[in-house]
């Protein structure tokens, strides 16, 4: 008798988290195809659907930093069927920029396990005069008026970190905000802007072709994507500014499928072979389930929305 309900009871709870996804799943990512965090989602996409022989299909729904794929998100069957990459935009920041979101991160989302890490790097136009942290606050102390400062867009993490890093120096620029990073980095390297913060993937690859001069990254350690390079934190301790990716579902998601989920990001971040794409993308694979998780989105949702209200930052 014993063993008949033991077998029950492991029927009744085994099978479903082992077995999903059963039917075709639908990816929702906010990035255009092609962007790192579209590139780095169709990897897991990819493995997610060998492992279990199902369709997973990306689909992407890019605009207001997040924000539409986001809603489609929360508005989607809480079933399994549609999952999505969510990244700090949406769970710690953009309540605090937009009046209107079309969701509640808190309410309609439900966040799994955080999938991919990376910092910005500070960069400068190679013929800028300054090599490294302290040159450049030197540099920006001396011009006789705050110098010009790149962002790819405003409200989004390397602007945010540009806002806490000059502040934590006393010190302004005039920021400048672009639709993105291919158009600021352009005018950075034509020397038309000389300072600014982006993200690892798009600036990693011009910082080591010489194209760009990196300073620094904003993680709270040195990066292994460019160990050579040292931490803000290095000299501002307790700085820290990462962008980062995790997957999730709406609200009521399933625990069968968050177990899964978070399962299967736990195995994919142990594989070596993904860990290499991951870094030949600018990204870190991490590994992040949904109790530190949450504790992060709490963290930098305090964080980000005291900086957002003490200089008044707004996504226009």
């Amino acid at each position: 008798m014993i063993r008949w309900l033991l077998a029950a009871l492991l029927l009744a709870t085994t099978p479903a988290s082992a077995a999903w996804p059963e039917h075709p799943v639908r990816w929702l990512v906010g990035f255009p195809p092609g962007a790192s965090p579209d590139l780095l989602t169709r990897l897991l996409a990819q493995r997610l659907q060998a492992e279990s022989g199902q369709p997973v299909v990306v689909e992407n729904r890019p605009g207001a930093a997040g924000n539409l794929a986001a809603s489609a998100l929360a508005r989607a069957p809480a079933d399994g069927s549609t999952i999505g990459t969510l990244f700090a935009a949406t769970l710690s920041i953009n309540r605090h920029l937009y009046a209107q979101l079309g969701f509640d991160p808190a309410r309609d989302l439900a966040p799994v396990a955080e999938f991919a890490r990376y910092p910005a790097l500070v960069l400068v136009h190679p013929a800028l005069p300054v090599t490294d942290l302290a040159g450049l606050r030197a540099w920006v102390a001396a011009q006789p008026r705050p110098p010009l400062c790149a962002t790819p867009g405003a409200g989004v993490v390397p602007h945010l970190a540009t806002v806490a890093l000059l502040r934590r120096w006393g010190l302004a620029c005039e920021v400048v905000h672009y639709r993105g990073s291919p158009d600021a980095l352009r005018d950075v390297m034509a020397g038309r802007v000389p300072l600014m913060l982006d993200a690892a993937p798009s600036a990693l690859p011009l910082a080591r072709d010489g194209k760009l001069r990196a300073l620094a990254v904003t993680g709270a350690a040195r990066s292994p994507l460019a160990p050579q390079l040292p931490a803000v934190a290095e000299t501002l301790p307790g700085f820290e500014a990462l962008s980062w990716l995790s997957v999730g579902g709406p609200a009521g998601l399933p625990e069968a499928v968050a177990a899964r989920l978070e399962a299967f990001v736990a195995a994919a971040a142990a594989d070596p072979a993904l860990r290499d794409r991951f870094a030949g993308l600018g990204a870190e694979v991490v590994s992040t389930p949904r109790g530190p998780l949450a504790a992060r989105i709490a963290a930098e949702d305090a964080r980000w929305g005291a900086l957002i209200r003490e200089a008044g930052i707004t996504a226009e």
